[in-house]
């Protein structure tokens, strides 16, 4: 239950801030800080009482929405030996974001947007079904847009957000073709059941390059955008 009260501070952290007025600083950097300090907490509290003995998932909880027959959503959730330290990592570095801007004039706006791209990310690196992990992997893309496009410090900016949005969302493709295919055979796409079910090694490695491939592309652009240099 303790990823599930994580995510609801950053929910009520992100609709808060939308209330304060800007020209309220010192309660928008108290409560930033206090909102990703809190969360950074919890997440050294899973670490040290993370369980190394243990090979299965750990920390879960599930989370259910019905609406009929035909639309029934479960939302799972659990960390294991990799995923806790990308969630207690994550966490820490919105905790220093929130120090390394608090003299900057959108305060508001980029604590806004820093608390929606930590409650995706943190999503993202507990959640135990496929599907959701790709829905929200591509919407942490709408808040890193605003945080390129808008206030990044480079001329090119409006080039790269729109290189780095539409070359990841395009590249994600293989990877949601990857997810299908897994659901088309197993039936399911939640990963306690995943690690159980017998892939043969070439599937294994068609679903490893349909992951792979936008992460490596993703790479290749990063070089690509910090690396690039217009001719004198």
């Amino acid at each position: 239950m303790i990823l599930l009260f994580i995510f609801s501070i950053l929910i009520f952290g992100i609709f808060f801030l939308f209330f304060v007025k800007e020209v309220d600083l010192k309660i928008l950097r108290l409560f930033s800080l206090t909102i990703t300090g809190f969360v950074f907490f919890l997440s050294a509290y899973l670490v040290l009482n993370f369980d190394s003995n243990l090979h299965h998932f750990q920390n879960i909880f599930n989370f259910e929405i019905y609406v009929s027959n035909y639309l029934n959503i479960l939302y799972c959730f659990g960390l294991d030996g990799i995923s806790l330290f990308f969630f207690f990592l994550s966490s820490l570095l919105i905790f220093l974001c929130i120090l390394f801007i608090w003299n900057d004039f959108f305060f508001k706006e980029y604590c806004i947007a820093l608390l929606t791209i930590e409650l995706f990310l943190l999503i993202i690196f507990s959640i135990l079904d496929l599907f959701l992990f790709y829905v929200f992997f591509e919407a942490i893309l709408i808040p890193m847009y605003l945080v390129i496009g808008v206030w990044g410090s480079r001329q090119r900016k409006i080039r790269a957000v729109y290189l780095f949005f539409f070359y990841t969302l395009v590249g994600s493709i293989f990877m949601l073709l990857g997810i299908l295919y897994i659901y088309n055979v197993v039936g399911s796409l939640n990963l306690e059941y995943l690690f159980s079910w017998n892939f043969s090694r070439v599937e294994q490695m068609v679903l490893w390059f349909s992951f792979f491939f936008l992460l490596h592309r993703k790479y290749l652009y990063s070089l690509f955008i910090f690396g690039y240099r217009k001719p004198m």
